[in-house]
């Protein structure tokens, strides 16, 4: 964490900032993220939900049934009702709202009879997209065959540019911990251009969900694959200026429990509610998973900024500070961007 403390003394306590902003591509992130699990039950089973905020509840799709995905409405003390869906959704379902208001779907299809899955994508008939229609396969390259492991779980975003870009996992070396994160781009949401290069590779690409996608400033939650170090799955931040290249992606859960397959949205500044699948570690394909829900905030002690990634910009806050006749002007300067915390007295000192 990048920080700055407040002098002993001081009249003024003054903070200047003058930003100049790279992409990050350090091990060091710039803030330090964390994940506060919440003590409540939701009763659900499975993995790959998506959630959306709908009036006072929690929409979430999830695994469940012959229609290969289930709906249920959760309010915030845990308690989850089950919304009733027409025909079938798909695995690994997410959904967004394209720029012309119109909603549209995104999962995985699998087609028996030619031994093949794909990453598709069909209109909501539904503002609540508890119904689609005729699925279209979003790529050629996202055609694979019905035993390849470790694919697939795709993420779909709206871009600050009003195009649609989908985050899908990938695995070209059909190895341990070597899934790579790739992305596509749409203008219409419907046909989908793969991008150059990974965003994301060395198995901490895995489950991607976009928190924030705004211009200068993106923000994904994502896990590891199974085979990764310890192997137990676990949760991840990272940051993008652009959607494309992403910072590394800095631990936020332990290894008591696997944690995978995140989804949330943003409550308010830099804190974020979120949805995963849990198991007990260790247990592997056999285990079962159990859908929890958590925050994940920017961590913040006391008389220190925290620095955010984000666009370049200038800021100078300033107040008084009083003790006795004492008078001292301090000033700090960073060279990132600041968020979220303003200056505060010293120790004895009184706000004029």
């Amino acid at each position: 964490m990048s920080k700055f403390r407040k002098s002993a003394y001081g009249f003024v306590v003054a903070t200047m900032l003058a930003v100049t902003f790279t992409p990050l591509r350090s091990a060091s992130a710039l803030v330090e993220w964390s994940l506060a699990e919440d003590s409540v039950s939701l009763s659900l089973t499975g993995v790959s939900p998506h959630v959306e905020r709908t009036g006072s509840a929690d929409r979430l799709w999830y695994p469940g049934g012959l229609a290969g995905t289930a709906v249920a409405d959760c309010n915030d003390a845990g308690a989850c009702t089950s919304v009733s869906i027409t025909g079938r959704l798909g695995s690994d379902f997410t959904a967004v709202t394209l720029p012309d208001g119109t909603r549209r779907a995104y999962f995985v299809e699998i087609s028996p009879n030619a031994g093949t899955k794909s990453v598709s994508s069909a209109a909501c008939l539904t503002t609540a997209c508890t119904a689609v229609g005729t699925s279209t396969i979003a790529a050629a390259e996202l055609v694979v065959s019905q035993t390849v492991k470790a694919w697939g779980v795709p993420d779909a975003v709206v871009t600050p540019d009003g195009k649609v870009r989908l985050y899908v996992v990938e695995n070209p070396s059909d190895g341990s911990c070597t899934e790579k994160l790739a992305s596509y781009i749409s203008p219409d949401g419907v046909t989908f251009t793969k991008e150059a290069g990974w965003r994301l590779e060395n198995g901490i690409s895995v489950d991607p969900e976009i928190l924030r996608a705004k211009t200068g400033d993106w923000i994904m939650v994502l896990a590891d694959g199974p085979g990764c170090s310890d192997r137990v799955q676990k949760l991840y931040v990272a940051t993008s200026n652009d959607g494309l290249t992403w910072s590394t992606p800095q631990k936020i859960s332990s290894s008591d429990l696997s944690r995978l397959d995140p989804t949330g949205y943003e409550i308010s500044t830099n804190v974020y509610r979120i949805y995963y699948a849990t198991a007990p570690a260790g247990q592997g394909v056999n285990a079962t998973y159990t859908i929890k829900r958590g925050t994940i905030s920017i961590k913040q002690s006391s008389g220190e900024v925290s620095i955010t990634t984000g666009k370049s910009s200038s800021k100078k806050t300033t107040i008084k500070c009083v003790k006795a006749k004492v008078t001292k002007k301090v000033t700090k300067k960073v060279t990132k961007k600041v968020t979220g915390v303003n200056p505060k007295c010293p120790s004895g000192f009184k706000k004029k």
